[in-house]
């Protein structure tokens, strides 16, 4: 990583980066995100019995990757219908100042800009889905480890922080280099 990383200079990197991806490649980088958040965070759903608000989850997510891999053709009305699913989601019911509850709101929010970026094709609905695990890496750092993320500078080589912003950068050069990306990809940089 950079030794001079700042946010700053991260969101440049995605401004270059998602400018000049294609929109498949762009599209993977959200689901890749999202099935990180899903595979750390989804079953907390479960523990609250909201079997439900999983499946929904669930076949979000498989939609991401149906339209990643093409084994879809993107229906912009079975799009819409993904994401108000989503909204049935209860999020009252989680603590959004810890981890678990934190996780499973901003998945939903990863899962609904992926979902909007195919109807849009705005390269910022990708570009926040960068933000997202970071979000959640500043609630643990903020309420679970008591740090003042103010300056969110100050903390971004923080172990925590470089954990959710190294795999993101390597991801980034690798879409950068391979052309075509598919579902067999997902694991990449990151261990789920």
């Amino acid at each position: 990583m950079m030794e001079q990383l700042t946010f700053s200079s991260f969101d440049k990197k995605l401004d270059e980066t998602f400018a000049n991806l294609s929109f498949e490649q762009s599209l993977f980088f959200g689901a890749w995100n999202a099935t990180y958040l899903y595979n750390k965070y989804a079953k907390h759903l479960l523990e609250l019995e909201d079997e439900e608000g999983y499946e929904i989850l669930t076949e979000a997510l498989a939609y991401l990757w149906d339209a990643v891999d093409k084994t879809t053709s993107i229906d912009e009305e079975e799009v819409d219908e993904q994401i108000e699913r989503l909204h049935e989601i209860d999020v009252a019911e989680l603590d959004h100042d810890e981890a678990n509850g934190a996780g499973v709101v901003k998945l939903i929010e990863c899962l609904e800009s992926s979902l909007v970026y195919i109807e849009e094709q705005n390269y910022e609905f990708i570009k926040a889905c960068a933000y997202i695990p970071i979000d959640v890496a500043d609630v643990i750092m903020t309420n679970e480890l008591g740090l003042d993320t103010n300056d969110p500078n100050k903390h971004i080589q923080h172990p925590l922080m470089k954990a959710e912003l190294e795999p993101e950068l390597n991801m980034m050069d690798y879409l950068k280099s391979h052309e075509v990306v598919s579902s067999k990809d997902k694991h990449l940089f990151r261990e789920h």
